[in-house]
């Protein structure tokens, strides 16, 4: 009996104008919106290719160690095509500092030739599939019972030996066949948008990743069902049915997910960022009081009156490139450039200290939101594919941890091989062919710059280091049980509210007044 209830609401619905209403919506929606997700990941992918070619040349063209300052970019996710997450709001390149970890990436952020339209172009496939079935679903399964009740077909029905679980089974089977070709219909199309470019190649994990999206959107689906056919039997017109129905649908999807950030930073404040910065530049001033007081007493101890160097190339991370100067300024800037090393790490933790502080409240503040947006399904849904496509808040924290434990790995290769305590760290000049302050003075000043310019001594005459043994940054695979694991708790709670609408929905059914 299941199967001919199921079969005859399948036939009803597949026929009713509704039915063509949803799947042309679909036919329409779901192309513009692949294209243009398409189009954003393509140009990340462009950008990616730029920037990790400028980073390596940048790791190969480098004459002195302290220079070697490291580009880590970030790889697109290629599914972020179907669920972006915040990949578009955070920056795709990582600078690896002496005197600071990475807090958030910077560089490029997904923007259109017209920033104006930014905002029109913001959505994703999930984010169509949330609103699109979500709203199909609520328009099908809204006057399941109600209309039976009104059409007096349910109290015929009823009287018969057909239970009231039987009729409900059979009247959620024939939604759940009705909509479930329109589900795959999205993604089937999705897919074939995909594979007809030829720029994109998903991986055998990414089509694994899809297919989940899949089960997990069944889902979905089949909670906004439930809840239409829950309404449905709880009232006894189909009219209040709908009106019901709409104005959960607008909860879920549009007040509930703004009032969760409001009340998130209502309950989590966090500190303006400035805040942040002129507490790391109070930290860098007591850095910078150590600094001249260390280079005066190295300077004193060593008796030199001053510093001088024919080509001299620094900046604030501790790089610094001389040539043309003597021996006595070399073993200066070598000593003064051992301290610096360690000095400026243990200035770089302490700005970390600030920095993680900050961070942890941003990361409460989100968390809350997260919770507070569990209350509707469609939230639910989103982490969920958000965390299943790798672009949710989670997978970047653990991308810029794995990006500080490379800092770390990068200046633990500076100490194993004592290159700050070599020449080469900020000069390419061989110390015995330099002159001695003595000779400088013998000579007379004016015709050591004499002698400099006469073999145009420059930082950029000497060739490049061999940097082929230093550590690189190497991305972390994702097999897709880590990606599995990071979605179950979200695809976990969306099973736990089908199954509370499930009985909720039999409960008030084995209620309903069929008169």
């Amino acid at each position: 009996m299941i199967g001919i209830i199921a079969k005859k609401d399948f036939l009803l619905n597949i026929l009713s104008v509704r039915f063509v209403i949803g799947f042309l919506l679909c036919l329409v929606i779901i192309p513009f919106t692949v294209v243009v997700s398409m189009d954003n990941y393509l140009s990340q992918v462009r950008v990616y290719k730029v920037e990790q070619e400028k980073a390596e040349k940048e790791f190969k063209e480098v004459r002195v160690w302290s220079f070697l300052r490291p580009t880590v970019v970030k790889e697109p996710v290629a599914l972020s095509i179907f669920s972006n997450g915040i990949s578009n709001n955070v920056g795709n390149t990582s600078k690896i500092k002496l005197g600071e970890y990475p807090l958030f990436p910077t560089g490029h952020v997904i923007t259109r030739d017209n920033p104006l339209l930014n905002a029109f172009f913001s959505i994703d496939f999930s984010k169509v599939i949330a609103i699109l079935i979500s709203l199909i679903a609520l328009v099908f399964s809204y006057d399941a019972i109600t209309r039976e009740r009104e059409d007096g077909t349910m109290k015929l029905t009823l009287t018969g030996k057909i239970s009231r679980i039987t009729f409900l089974v059979g009247k959620l089977t024939g939604l759940m066949i009705t909509l479930l070709p329109i589900l795959l219909f999205c993604y089937m199309l999705a897919c074939l948008i995909v594979l007809v470019n030829p720029e994109i190649a998903f991986s055998a994990s990414d089509w694994q990743g899809i297919l989940l999206l899949f089960l997990t959107s069944i889902i979905y689906m089949l909670v906004f069902i439930l809840v239409g056919m829950l309404i449905s039997c709880l009232v006894s017109r189909s009219s209040m049915s709908i009106i019901l129905s709409l104005l959960c649908w607008i909860w879920f999807l549009f007040l509930l997910p703004n009032i969760s950030n409001y009340l998130s930073q209502s309950i989590v404040k966090t500190p303006l960022y400035d805040n942040v910065q002129n507490a790391m530049s109070e930290v860098d001033k007591e850095y910078n009081n150590d600094f001249i007081e260390i280079f005066m007493r190295i300077r004193n101890e060593m008796n030199m009156e001053s510093t001088y160097a024919w080509n001299s190339n620094s900046s604030g991370d501790g790089e610094r490139e001389i040539s043309g100067t003597t021996k006595e300024q070399i073993l200066f800037y070598r000593q003064l450039g051992i301290w610096q090393f360690q000095a400026m790490q243990d200035n770089a933790g302490k700005k970390w200290a600030i920095q993680r502080k900050f961070l942890d409240g941003l990361v409460r503040q989100q968390s809350w939101q997260q919770r507070i947006a569990w209350l509707s399904p469609s939230e639910i849904f989103g982490q969920a594919t958000d965390a299943l496509c790798r672009t949710d808040m989670q997978s970047v924290l653990k991308y810029l941890e794995s990006v500080r434990n490379y800092r770390e790995t990068f200046f633990r290769y500076y100490t194993d091989k004592k290159l700050p305590e070599s020449f080469t760290y900020f000069t390419n000049e061989l110390f015995d062919a330099l002159y001695s302050e003595e000779e400088v003075k013998s000579m007379g000043v004016q015709k050591f710059w004499e002698l400099m310019r006469e073999r145009d001594i420059s930082n950029v005459s000497f060739s490049y280091l061999n940097t082929d043994d230093v550590p690189r940054y190497v991305s972390q695979s994702v097999t897709l049980a880590t990606v599995l694991s990071g979605a179950m708790g979200r695809l976990t709670a969306l099973l736990g509210l089908m199954v509370a609408l499930l009985v909720a929905t039999i409960v008030a059914f084995m209620k309903y007044d069929v008169r």
